[in-house]
């Protein structure tokens, strides 16, 4: 069964066959975001830790609370983000969570960031836009045969 031209892709198939710029860039957008909440999801707990140590009070929040709310609202933007564009673009954003709370650390923690930690954190983000400027080009595979014909011969 072939899928008509310009028909909604099935979920679940990483995202549709071709999408469009507004798609990819939304979806980039997204998969970003969802980086930097998770990045930044254990340094605001503790930034929120040692306010509440100061003031001589438990936090507001419990903390595996804090941390598994936050830590569900950047994998719900995953998932959206998988939802709008292929894998194989949204995939290396993921690593940008390091970077974002490392920056986050040093600025907000007040901890030391050395050169090697600064050259790390360049490094991850230039290796995640190498990976998505040289991506292939998803192709879809919208019949049983197609399917069976990928599985059969992977290289070609």
């Amino acid at each position: 069964r072939k899928m008509a031209v310009g028909a909604a892709a099935a979920p679940g198939d990483g995202g549709s066959p071709n999408p469009g710029p507004a798609a990819v860039s939304l979806g980039l957008s997204v998969a970003v975001v969802s980086s930097l909440v998770n990045g930044s999801t254990f340094v605001l707990q503790k930034k929120g830790i040692v306010r509440a140590r100061g003031r001589g009070r438990a936090p507001l929040v419990p903390v595996p609370f804090y941390a598994s709310g936050c830590m569900a609202l950047g994998q719900i933007g995953n998932f959206l983000a998988y939802t709008a564009v292929p894998t194989v673009l949204v995939t290396p954003l993921g690593a940008l969570g390091v970077p974002f709370g490392s920056i986050l650390a040093s600025y907000l923690l007040k901890e030391k960031l050395n050169i090697l930690g600064k050259l790390g954190c360049l490094l991850s983000c230039a290796g995640s836009v190498v990976l998505i400027i040289h991506s292939p080009k998803s192709e879809s595979v919208t019949t049983q045969a197609e399917l069976e014909e990928k599985l059969t011969n992977p290289g070609t």
